[in-house]
């Protein structure tokens, strides 16, 4: 499998600080501890972590940050980075309310954006009517930091990858995250109920097995699992979904007793090997930035974006110490905002949802799980008609229909980024498949696809992964 680390030390940090990051947390008045007042330590599939329960995160952490009087820009969508002789010095951004246009110096700059969804459909079937259910981020993810990152000249790496799976094909009922949690493992069964041997979620070619020998459709059960278990899930599926079980318990479905049909493998987002390439320390590729979380490649849920968050938060106060005052190109921030606010002076132009949507049609049907050169080819093609034709004829009748705009460039720029990485890797690995390259290439063995933007010409290499530091 394509290694997701792009620098093992970053692996090493993450999970050999958890109980430091936990007592951290503590500190700043946000408890992780369960409902019976234990922290909860359990091996997840092969990933050991700390489990957390979030459900008062958001309100306890804004707390924290009230008290320690940090200025919160409320509204406020991150544009650009500002560059200066390859360094960032700052950001552009917009108020989504009043349309003001933000301009802010800093001798650092982190980027926790988290992960990027919208360039494929969201988890329901029908991606009109459900046009931001996303399983990890249901009305974010369109890679806002991610692209403005890339476009400053940072490096993206492994956005070839992305998480694919089986989600419920109700998803009004049940979340994807109710399976394979807590180092427990539920069952696949066909329509006729004949037990498949898989343990985790069926990978695409398991599913088109089956699908060819007329098995489909398939079906996960939590039914042989303990009643401690159910418990346990229930309680960390309603961090993310709070009504997930009173909607099931109005429509007469019980996670215990009932099986549930999953949907053919699909992409769903880019979440944990893809991301912006980081070292050890989270520093990008650009002097003065730094990526947390699942913006960082690498990164994968809360539980990552706590410990880099506070690690960075650590290690940053040095760098600021000694970097000197930030120096704003004007021209460059003039160019920014006359390009930012330009939709807002188009009349009968083009709808950003519509635009949208166009992308998700042409990543779903031309990258989607199987990849060959001439759907690749062709996709991107015709994200390049887009992008001549109807990005520059977005339009926006307020400042929140201005973000719909903002948002679809990021969306475009990173659903360039990833055809072309999935036309560099010619090969099948882990869950990366190509039709035209159906077996592993060993002369790829630990390479790794980075991304970045130089003078405005897009710029792809592979390179070899990082070995771990000694220290």
């Amino acid at each position: 499998m394509v290694s997701q680390w792009v620098d093992p030390t970053k692996a090493y940090r993450l999970y050999t600080n958890q109980a430091w990051a936990v007592q951290e947390l503590e500190k700043l008045g946000v408890s992780i501890k369960w409902d019976d007042g234990e922290i909860l330590y359990c091996s997840r599939l092969e990933n050991p972590i700390t489990r957390v329960h979030w459900m008062n995160v958001k309100p306890d952490l804004a707390l924290a940050v009230r008290k320690s009087g940090v200025n919160v820009l409320e509204r406020t969508m991150v544009v650009d980075l500002l560059t200066n002789r390859g360094a960032v010095v700052g950001a552009t951004a917009v108020n989504t309310r009043t349309g003001e246009f933000v301009v802010i110096k800093a001798k650092a700059t982190v980027i926790g954006t988290g992960c990027f969804l919208r360039c494929y459909s969201p988890n329901a079937p029908d991606p009109w009517k459900y046009k931001f259910r996303y399983h990890y981020s249901p009305v974010g993810g369109s890679g806002d930091g991610w692209a403005a990152a890339y476009r400053a000249g940072a490096e993206l790496a492994n956005m070839e990858q992305t998480a694919g799976g089986h989600l419920s094909s109700d998803e009004a009922v049940l979340s994807a995250g109710m399976f394979e949690n807590e180092g427990a493992f539920c069952k696949f069964f066909t329509w006729d109920g004949e037990e498949l041997p898989i343990r985790h979620s069926p990978k695409g070619f398991q599913y088109a097995e089956a699908e060819q020998q007329g098995k489909d459709p398939l079906y996960r059960s939590l039914e042989h699992l303990p009643d401690d278990y159910h418990k346990r899930i229930e309680v960390a599926i309603v961090d993310e979904r709070l009504v997930t079980f009173k909607a099931a318990e109005e429509r007469g479905f019980n996670p215990r007793t009932h099986r549930y049909e999953v949907m053919a493998s699909r992409p769903f987002s880019f979440r944990g090997p893809p991301g912006i390439n980081v070292k050890g320390d989270f520093k990008a590729t650009a002097k003065g930035l730094y990526a947390i979380g699942d913006a960082a490649a690498g990164g994968n849920s809360c539980n990552h974006a706590v410990i880099s968050g506070l690690l960075v938060g650590n290690s940053i106060k040095a760098f600021v110490a000694e970097a000197g005052e930030p120096e704003v190109d004007e021209a460059q921030v003039e160019g920014q905002k006359e390009s930012v606010l330009a939709p807002l002076e188009v009349n009968k132009g083009a709808e950003p949802m519509e635009f949208e949507c166009a992308i998700r049609y042409i990543c779903n049907r031309y990258t989607g799980t199987f990849r060959s050169e001439g759907r690749l080819r062709e996709g991107i093609r015709r994200l390049g008609t887009l992008r001549r034709v109807f990005l520059p004829k977005l339009m926006a009748e307020n400042p929140h229909y201005l973000m719909r705009c903002l948002e679809c460039r990021n969306i475009l720029d990173l659903a360039e980024v990833h055809l072309r990485a999935c036309l560099a890797r010619k090969e099948t690995r882990g869950n990366f498949f190509r039709l035209d390259y159906p077996k592993e290439d060993s002369s790829l063995d630990n390479l790794l696809v980075f991304q970045r933007m130089e003078e405005g010409k897009a710029v792809l290499e592979m390179r070899k992964v990082k070995p771990l530091k000694v220290d």
